[in-house]
């Protein structure tokens, strides 16, 4: 259930950005808009480098995670499943030491 959750927020916003590059509407250019258009290409890049970075360093094996890196905003579903899952595990573990 938890990947179904994190396909859908993928999934709408590579089709938000799919729709702002093959759409013929223009956008006009108030700050506010070119703020998102920002956001919404630049965000990913960063993340699959952060993503791979991460996997590279802390995956035994990383293949699978730096392929996935190539889905725009899969980072944030590698963050909440494995990064801040593993800060958990060792947090649950210190207290009950």
């Amino acid at each position: 259930m938890k990947k179904l959750l994190w396909a859908i927020p993928v999934i709408v916003m590579n089709g938000f950005a799919f729709w702002v590059v093959t759409t013929s509407v223009p956008i006009p250019p108030s700050p506010i808009n070119l703020l998102w258009l920002g956001l919404v290409f630049g965000v990913p890049p960063l993340g699959a480098f952060w993503m791979w970075y991460m996997a590279i360093r802390y995956e035994k094996r990383p293949l699978q995670y730096l392929l996935l890196a190539l889905i725009p905003y899969f980072f944030l579903g590698y963050y909440f499943e494995r990064v801040r899952g593993r800060h958990l595990e060792a947090k649950s573990f210190r207290l009950t030491k």
